[in-house]
């Protein structure tokens, strides 16, 4: 007798004591954990682009800002070198290591560098094997815009993350970041 194959959704629902839901259609399944006042969503997301497609994993947790404060937090690449030859500009919050390894965005540099002070959410980036972490007014990647104040801190990462203790560090991410954005009182 064949084994079936985990649903790691489903198995993660249950160890996080979150909600799993069945996918349909173009959706695929997805957990879905309350935490405090926040609902952070794990699932696949199939990004087309013209007749190329890639599957990711992607963490989304709706939120409302008090003053539009947006950032990006990326892993150093070789495109990403490339943008800084040509002058794109990153913010350098004062964490040598960190700061050689991520490039940082954002429209208040202040606030980032305020956000990132915290080592425990830092050492939790820096855990990430991939990272792209961001504040968009956009419903996932390339979607339709999203209603007045309302925003989605997200997590993309190429390919499907089958592996629970990844995913459970992710969730960690989140909730410090959301406490830690909270605390700042950057968002509601």
């Amino acid at each position: 007798m064949r084994k079936s194959k985990m649903n790691t959704w489903q198995e993660f629902a249950k160890q996080t004591k979150g909600t799993f839901k069945e996918g349909y259609s173009w959706q695929s399944d997805s957990t879905e954990i309350e935490y405090k006042k926040w609902k952070i969503v794990f699932d696949n997301y199939r990004l087309w682009s013209g007749k190329y497609s890639t599957q990711m994993t992607r963490v989304i947790a709706p939120i409302t800002l008090k003053d539009h404060f947006k950032f990006e937090i990326y892993n150093e690449g070789f495109i990403r070198k490339i943008e800084k030859i040509f002058g794109v500009q990153d913010i350098e919050i004062g964490y040598p290591d960190f700061d050689k390894a991520f490039t940082i965005k954002s429209n208040n540099e202040f606030k980032i560098k305020t956000l990132l002070r915290n080592k425990e959410l830092r050492n939790r980036i820096a855990l990430q094997k991939e990272v792209n972490i961001q504040i968009c007014d956009q419903k996932g990647i390339w979607e339709q815009k999203l209603p007045e104040n309302e925003f989605e801190l997200s997590y993309y990462r190429d390919g499907e993350i089958d592996n629970l203790e990844t995913l459970n560090s992710l969730l960690e991410l989140f909730k410090i970041l959301l406490d830690e954005m909270s605390a700042l009182e950057l968002i509601q």
